[in-house]
């Protein structure tokens, strides 16, 4: 499914790195926990195993895989092959489970120059 989407989305970005740069971080951190999963049987469980690793330790990557799978399991409903709420959604779901990004890597300002 990750690589319909990139497929069906890559003409719309702006270079070829940032193909390069979804598939990198969803064969790095997704695909070894979900990667072989029907979408229509990935549940919050299986995004937590698949974040929690990560989440306080490389919060951007985490917060960018986040939105990564949210988007390919969107595009699995709308295509059909997945139905309910997706288990990714950060507002009113995830965010009752993980810490936010802010709360564990507080933005450092840098003092100008």
């Amino acid at each position: 499914m990750a690589g319909l989407y990139v497929a069906a989305h890559e003409g719309g970005w702006r270079s070829g790195k940032h193909a390069a740069q979804w598939t990198a971080t969803l064969t790095t951190h997704a695909f070894p926990h979900i990667g072989a999963m029907p979408v229509a049987v990935i549940e919050t469980a299986n995004v937590l195993a698949t974040l929690q690793p990560i989440w306080a330790t490389k919060p951007e990557t985490a917060s960018r895989l986040r939105g990564r799978i949210e988007a390919i399991l969107d595009y699995a409903r709308v295509q059909g092959w997945r139905q309910g709420e997706n288990p990714t959604r950060w507002r009113g779901h995830l965010d009752h489970l993980l810490p936010r990004r802010s709360m564990i890597a507080p933005v450092e300002h840098r003092p100008a120059l």
